[in-house]
């Protein structure tokens, strides 16, 4: 009888086990194709499946929701609603939606997870960690994969590209930097992994089986390589600040374990983007096996340092417990010794035939001597750069010719230099000094201690023009706040108005801090409730590490939500479609984990309801409203009709403008037609109003064709304005007034002041407007421009 028992109880397990692996492999599957699917082209309609699916749940599973509305949860959905709210008053509302329905498709996951999600905390966030870190995990590998044989990522690929085109021609690598992933923005999928990382080595810790902790470890592993080999010199900073959370919130007694997976995971992991760079960080054109092989090695010997090394290590740190802080304060200060001596022992270089090197240095104003020991003789371009070089990306040559014996000057405004070395031929180059009277130093070639795409990225560091060019990007964002701050512009708004406020052109859409793009689009009321949600969400986790049976996770979520809220000061993470969903699914756990202490105790069970009423209703009628955008859009361009442009102008609450330009750009061609030339007028004196860098210009060609001069000078003025900066669209500005010029000189006059708003502007900036040479002899057969010889 007990034989039959244990049988039966075997094979329930057996049973119970088959189907959390089928479980785990559909949640990840439908994970990873919501986050691939929630790119450009086919974001809307993830996001109206979305909010269908989560509408019918909250319906559905109205009781288990309202029993987890929490303070977190509260803060998170107005944060939502606020930037939903923004989209109909945005700049653009093209840009706006673009922006939103990727929050939209991010938030009914939380809405999933609060439905669905165990009701043993413990269980439940292990869940939903599993399925983040696994589908963060898969990325990475397909990503590493894809520089590899693309035997996993041809097919993977092949497969989404049946559902978009957003994946087609991407490029594996940048070359001798970094991996640019399948995403093609490895700041953010750095994030991405980042996160992955944290919840792996919460989940091998709290693993209960061999297999189990077997299969995290091996996440782990993937989502540290696919990190280290995205190489965000932001995140690799920022998730520093989220391993000193995790440790110091980990229990007491679990913090040589941490420490010691952290130290085998970066070890392994490093000496794989070793051989990868040295081996893989060049143009693909055909399988190189050893990037997939560094995961399936790397992942194997993690696994085997964990259960053989690991474990003895863990015991004897655990018989002095007392001194793991002191461990830990040697390690990180290892770690900056190490990065310290890193950047200084080098060595000689291996060049061949045509290959580029570039290095920097520091040297003080005056004039230099460069020589340089090598088998062979190399050439060399020295550049210099100074703050205004940096901001704006540029630089000034101060020599080219034969390295050895080169002489160069530094200007006195010089932050720092740039030595391109070419290999004329196969050479060995031992070293390269420069000698002065000011100051001496040297190029450093080959870093002995870090891998060849660590040493190209630290190239500049401590003059980075990138990190420089930053700062303007948030004085910039700054502006922009100042002119809505309390409910601000809209989302998208920064990539629309930003033009308007440049002292120098450069194209972004995004200010690279979520903080200050939060100002641009959302004003304060935003910020504050992305900071509150932030808070809020700590707060939890803190409460909840108090409690006697803290959840296992609890300590690996604070850690990774301070690295949420540090890489987003440095990055645009938050404004990414595959990064929102994951830090999301963050949120998720924090709200059906970490909330118990954390809800509104008198919220009645009526006032539950009519909110969870509202969520539902508001979700519903944004997907209705999405629903007629998508609509509307494909109508149009089915029906190429001013009847249907009509019917878009009625229906589309997000895009009408652009469905109104339409209507008047296409009407230029019927100006005689009764029925069209109204409807024009009247869309073209609605769109006045409208703050665009597009719709003005269109605008100014209509009132020319229509014989309205000062009203196409008017929109003509009100485009350069707010588009300043864009050379670009200085020349569209001439091109259209050249276009109607009338011979008068009142008309002559007018385009003088155009022009005069260009010469005004290129006198206060750091930038500098240029119009091609057909403009300017326009402009001097108008009389306008005198040119200098």
């Amino acid at each position: 009888m007990n034989e039959v028992s244990n049988r039966i109880f075997l094979d329930k397990n057996r049973n119970s086990e088959i189907k959390k692996i089928i479980m785990l492999v559909f949640g990840v599957f439908i994970c990873f194709m919501g986050i691939c699917l929630n790119g450009v082209s086919t974001a809307k309609t993830v996001a109206l499946i979305c909010t269908i699916f989560s509408v019918a749940i909250i319906t559905l599973k109205k009781t288990v929701i309202k029993e987890r509305i929490s303070i977190p949860f509260i803060l998170l959905t107005l944060w939502v609603i606020i930037n939903g709210i923004s989209t109909f008053y945005a700049l653009s509302g093209k840009f706006a939606l673009r922006s939103f329905v990727i929050m939209l498709t991010s938030y009914t996951l939380v809405i999933f997870a609060l439905a669905f999600a165990h009701n043993d905390k413990k269980k439940a966030g292990r869940g939903i960690a599993y399925m983040i870190s696994s589908t963060t995990a898969i990325m990475g590998l397909i990503s590493i994969d894809y520089m590899s044989t693309r035997f996993i990522s041809k097919p993977v690929l092949e497969f989404l590209g049946i559902f978009t085109k957003d994946y087609v021609g991407i490029i594996p690598v940048e070359k001798d930097t970094r991996m640019l992933s399948i995403f093609q923005t490895p700041n953010a999928f750095a994030g991405c992994v980042g996160i992955g990382v944290f919840l792996s080595i919460g989940l091998v810790l709290s693993s209960k089986s061999t297999r189990e902790r077997v299969y995290n470890t091996a996440c782990l592993f993937a989502n540290a390589l696919s990190f280290l080999l995205a190489f965000s010199m932001g995140g690799s900073g920022t998730i520093i600040l989220g391993f000193i959370t995790y440790i110091v919130i980990e229990k007491r007694e679990k913090r040589s374990e941490l420490l010691i997976i952290m130290i085998e995971t970066f070890i392994l992991s490093v000496v794989s983007a070793f051989i990868i760079s040295a081996t893989s960080f060049s143009e693909w054109t055909k399988p190189q096996p050893i990037p997939i092989l560094c995961v399936i090695f790397g992942s194997v010997l993690l696994c085997l340092c964990d259960k053989f090394i690991g474990k003895k290590i863990d015991l004897k740190l655990k018989k002095h417990i007392d001194k793991i802080p002191v461990i830990i304060f040697s390690m990180f200060t290892l770690i900056g010794i190490f990065f310290v001596v890193s950047m200084n022992v080098t060595g000689s270089i291996n060049m061949e035939a045509g290959q580029i090197i570039k290095r920097s240095a520091y040297p003080k104003a005056g004039e230099y001597e460069l020589s340089v020991e090598s088998d062979k003789p190399i050439s060399i371009v020295i550049e210099t750069q100074n703050k205004e070089n940096a901001i704006t990306h540029t630089s000034t040559k101060i020599y080219e010719g034969l390295a050895d014996g080169a002489k160069f000057i530094v200007p006195q405004d010089s932050i720092v230099i740039y030595a391109t070395f070419i290999a004329n031929e196969n050479t060995v180059v031992q070293s390269a000094k420069f000698d002065g009277k000011n100051d001496s130093g040297v190029f450093h070639l080959k870093y002995k201690l870090l891998p060849e795409f660590i040493a190209n990225r630290v190239q500049g560091l401590f003059a980075n023009q990138n990190a420089i060019q930053r700062f303007a990007f948030f004085e910039d964002g700054i502006k922009m706040f100042k002119k809505s701050p309390v409910i601000g512009l809209g989302m998208g708004s920064y990539e629309n108005a930003l033009a308007g406020i440049q002292s120098f052109y450069y194209e972004t859409k995004y200010a690279h801090n979520h903080y200050i793009q939060s100002l641009v689009e959302v004003g304060m009321i935003g910020l504050v409730l992305f900071l509150s949600t932030i808070i809020s969400s700590l707060i939890a986790v803190f409460i909840s590490r108090k409690k006697d049976e803290q959840s296992p996770m609890v300590a690996c979520i604070g850690g990774v939500i301070i690295f949420m809220a540090a890489h987003a000061a440095v990055e645009v993470v938050f404004s990414m479609y595959f990064y929102l969903p994951v830090a999301f699914g963050v949120f998720a756990i924090v709200c059906v984990c970490f909330c118990d202490n954390f809800k509104i105790t008198k919220f009645y069970d009526k006032a539950k309801n009519i909110t969870v009423y509202i969520l539902a209703s508001l979700i519903g009628i944004y997907g209705l409203l999405l629903a007629g955008n998508m609509y509307a859009n494909h109508k149009v361009k089915s029906e190429l009709k001013f009847s249907s442009l009509e019917t878009a102008i009625k229906l589309d609450k997000f895009e009408s403008l652009d469905h109104m330009i339409s209507y008047v750009y296409s009407a230029m061609d019927y100006l005689d037609d009764d029925d069209i030339r109204p409807n024009a007028d009247i869309y073209a004196q609605k769109l006045e109003k409208a703050n665009s860098n597009a719709i003005p210009i269109i605008l100014a060609q209509y009132y020319f064709a229509t014989d309205r001069q000062d009203k196409g000078f008017e929109m003509i003025e009100k485009y350069v304005r707010y588009t300043t900066a864009n050379s670009v669209n200085w020349e569209r500005a001439f091109d259209v007034m050249f276009k109607y010029h009338t011979g008068e000189q009142e008309y002559t006059d007018k385009i003088e002041e155009i022009y005069n708003i260009l010469e005004d502007w290129n006198s206060k900036n750091i930038g500098k407007i240029v119009i091609s040479e057909q403009k300017i002899n326009m402009l001097e057969d108008f009389g306008i421009y005198e040119k200098i010889d």
